[in-house]
This record gives structure tokens, C-alpha cells and sequence, in this order.
């Protein structure tokens, strides 16, 4: 062979190299990975409970193949993974009202829409002062346009405890200013917290985990005096609730809730505990953990 012959063909195995290498980019494809979703779509809908605090939702979606899980995300942060169908589609039961997105395993979120906030239904991310200034304001202009006290706002019963207690302030104010009354000022001082206990059910068993699975978390709070108490619920994942009040008429015992949805294959096993932290007035006291040891069924 010529040295002429030689550098043609040296071209001709560049040009080839070269042509081939945008074709493989084009097919976007290494081997041992899988292309992400591209067509994903989900929704979040009612599926039972009357009142804004008990009604749950279902988020469904489609168009997921291949992903295999996708992880769901709240608007407040919490996340929960959940399987894919060999068609593309998932289910999770038994969530609260809010904002979602699903995430596959290899993918960008997927935003998913959802109806329009219930009635009734407060901002969860606002802090305890917020949700006292926002049903102060609520209260007063309501008592102070009729001079009569509304006994609740509409929907009060199923919203942020915060906000109810604003709410009967401003009504409060509103009558002694404007209404030639003076009612029984509330007691705002801090109560005397003596006892706290927590408890989860289910505790241990066989659950069925598809798509989750709800723990629910119950705790006693004991006063030997009227006031507020401030507590939030912690949990072993190191994840930590929003502070909240609970108010206290006289001596007694009040009982406070949150739940905790997790979800598995069958035999997975799910432990882990919450407890109640008290901020206010009995700084850092805190409740037994409340343990749960679960074997998906």
C-alpha cells in the first residue's frame, strides 16, 4: 500500500468515527440505564371524610412506565415512595389535602394537580402566632359588624387550634369595645403540665402496605392548672412538626394526634416511634417514645 492509499483511508475511518458518535448521542443510550418518563401525569382526589381535618385524598398517576417507584412529595416537605405498575400507573391512599409532586427513580418531578382547597382548611405552613393573628382579625370583624359573638367561626371545629383561640380573642375585643360588654378575659397564662404519654396503632402485626400504610399516634397531656401548653411531635427519623397550643379551660387532660404514613413490599418491616415534646411551659419535657414494629403483609 501507497503512502496516497494510506492517509485516504485513515480519513475515511476518522469521518466514519465522527458520524457515528452524534448518532449515539442521539439515542441517549449507556448501557444498564433506563430512559426516565417522559409523559407522566398525576392528580390528587377526595376520597372520603366529611370536615376539612378528616377528609383524606387519593393521588393517582399514569404514564410512568418504567420507572418502577416514584417518590411522592408533599408541600411540606414530607415524602413517601411508592410502586409503579408494569403499566405506568401508582396509587397512594389516605393523604391530607395538599400540594404534590412525583418523582421516578431516573427523572424530573412531575408537578400533580389537585382540587381547590377545601373550605375551612387553614395554611398549614403558617407558624402558631400567625394562625393566632389571622383568627384574631377574623373574630373581631366578625363580632364587631353585628355586636353578637358567633360561638365559632365556619368549619372552626376542623381548623388550627391556634386560630380558634384568636378568633375568640377578637370576638372578645370586639364586644368591649365596640359593644358596651366586657366579657371574662381569657386565661392566658402557661398551664402546669404534670404527665405526657404517647401511643401508636397499630403497634405490631401485619399490615397491608399497598400503596401505605397510616400510623397513628395519640398522647395525654395532664395540667393541674388553666392555661396554654405548646408542644410538637418528634420521631426517630429525626424529622420534627410544627409547634403547636393546646389550651386548657381548667385542671385536666387533653389528647393530641398526628399520623405517620409509610408503605413497603410485603415482608418489609417498618419500626420507628414518635413522641410528644413540650415547649411551654415545662421546657424539654417529653412522653415515652410511642413504638410501632410492622411487618408488611
Amino acid at each position: 500500500m501507497n503512502r496516497t492509499r494510506r492517509i485516504t483511508l485513515l480519513a475515511t475511518l476518522l469521518a466514519s468515527s465522527m458520524a457515528l458518535a452524534p448518532a449515539a448521542a442521539a439515542l441517549g443510550t449507556t448501557a444498564g440505564t433506563a430512559a426516565a418518563p417522559a409523559d407522566g401525569q398525576c392528580a390528587l382526589q377526595k376520597s372520603g371524610g366529611q370536615s376539612a381535618s378528616s377528609a383524606r385524598y387519593t393521588l393517582t398517576g399514569s404514564g410512568f412506565n418504567g420507572a418502577g417507584k416514584v417518590t411522592i412529595t408533599s408541600d411540606t416537605g414530607q415524602s413517601m415512595t411508592v410502586g409503579v405498575s408494569k403499566s405506568g400507573n401508582f396509587r397512594a391512599k389516605n393523604l391530607p389535602y395538599g400540594q404534590y409532586s412525583a418523582t421516578p427513580g431516573q427523572g424530573a418531578a412531575v408537578k400533580c394537580t389537585s382540587p381547590a382547597k377545601p373550605a375551612g382548611e387553614t395554611d398549614k405552613t403558617k407558624t402558631p402566632e400567625e394562625q393566632y393573628a389571622a383568627g384574631r382579625k377574623a373574630g373581631f370583624d366578625a363580632t364587631k359588624a353585628s355586636c353578637e359573638t358567633p360561638p365559632k367561626a365556619p368549619g372552626l371545629a376542623a381548623v388550627d387550634p391556634n386560630f380558634e383561640k384568636g378568633y375568640n380573642d377578637g370576638s372578645a375585643e370586639a364586644l368591649k369595645t365596640f359593644c358596651g360588654t366586657k366579657p371574662q378575659e381569657p386565661n392566658t397564662s402557661a398551664a402546669k403540665v404534670t404527665s405526657v404519654t404517647a401511643t401508636a396503632t397499630p403497634a405490631t402485626g401485619t399490615v397491608p402496605c399497598t400503596p401505605v400504610t397510616v400510623i397513628n399516634f395519640s398522647a395525654t397531656i395532664t395540667s393541674t392548672s388553666a392555661g396554654q401548653v405548646i408542644y410538637r411531635w418528634t420521631r426517630d427519623d429525626g424529622a420534627a412538626g410544627q409547634s403547636e397550643v393546646v389550651t386548657f379551660d381548667a385542671p385536666g387532660t387533653k389528647t393530641v394526634t398526628n399520623d405517620w404514613t409509610r408503605s413497603g413490599a410485603a415482608g418489609t418491616k417498618l419500626t420507628g416511634w414518635e413522641q410528644v415534646e413540650i415547649l411551654k411551659p415545662n421546657v424539654l419535657m417529653k412522653s415515652n417514645q410511642a413504638t410501632f414494629d410492622l411487618t408488611c403483609s
